[in-house]
């Protein structure tokens, strides 16, 4: 089983070698500040208890569907060992290899992509330009990011598609699949209008509702959205 211990001493000289990373829960890393987006490894456990996995993920805390700090988002991959080393995807915490390669694989690779999406508009624009990864954005992921980057007629569009089929449809199966129709309801009326502010607002409050008393909000940047006219 991956302990905390283990990740522990995995993310150090990581941690020590770049201030802007900063551990939060129990096992994943984040790149700070965090604003609208957050930019995680996550080191989790697998079947194997001399095993864990590595990944990196993009979740942006505005949608209407990310309803928890700890959520993955939809964008992210794995992170595997350097070819010199064998294991693939695996990392084993017997070979003692692994801990230098963990800092040659998150410096050489994903910090490198983190730091280029140091503004929302380009988190949300790599996300959907990247043939490898646009495939897992759903109408909930598209309608917020129109939201935030100010395409309002767009958003329009697929909003009336989700309430066709989402809220007008079946009732919920839980109370974090209620929280999304609900805040699908709150946008009808600002979005038919086109009242920026209120949309603002929405998206603002949704964000608060995610980071607000979780282990990420000493690190949480409160800014403004594309959709305001900024970045």
């Amino acid at each position: 089983m991956t302990t905390a211990r283990q990740i522990k001493e995995l993310s150090a000289p990581l941690l020590a070698r770049n201030p802007d990373l900063v551990a939060a829960g129990k096992n994943s890393l984040w790149l700070t500040p965090i604003d609208h987006v957050g930019r995680l490894i996550l080191i989790d456990r697998t079947s194997d208890p001399d095993s864990c996995a590595i990944s990196w993920h993009i979740v942006a805390y505005f949608m209407p569907e990310t309803t928890s700090w700890s959520s993955l988002g939809r964008c992210g991959d794995r992170v595997g060992r350097s070819k010199r080393f064998p294991g693939g995807w695996g990392w084993i915490w017997s070979d003692p290899t692994i801990n230098g390669d963990f800092v040659d694989r998150i410096e050489g690779d994903v910090l490198p992509l983190f730091r280029s999406l140091d503004t929302t508009r380009g988190c949300l624009e790599f996300q959907r330009d990247d043939p490898q990864r646009s495939g897992y954005l759903n109408h909930y992921w598209h309608l917020g990011a129109c939201l935030a980057l100010g395409e309002i007629e767009r958003a329009r569009e697929l909003l009336s598609e989700l309430k066709a089929h989402r809220v007008g449809g079946q009732p919920a199966e839980n109370p974090a699949e209620e929280r999304v129709y609900d805040r699908l309801r709150a946008l009808d009326q600002p979005l038919r209008s086109g009242d920026r502010a209120a949309l603002c607002s929405l998206l603002a409050q949704w964000e608060a509702e995610n980071l607000v008393g979780s282990p990420l909000e000493p690190h949480w940047q409160r800014n403004a959205f594309p959709l305001e006219g900024v970045g």
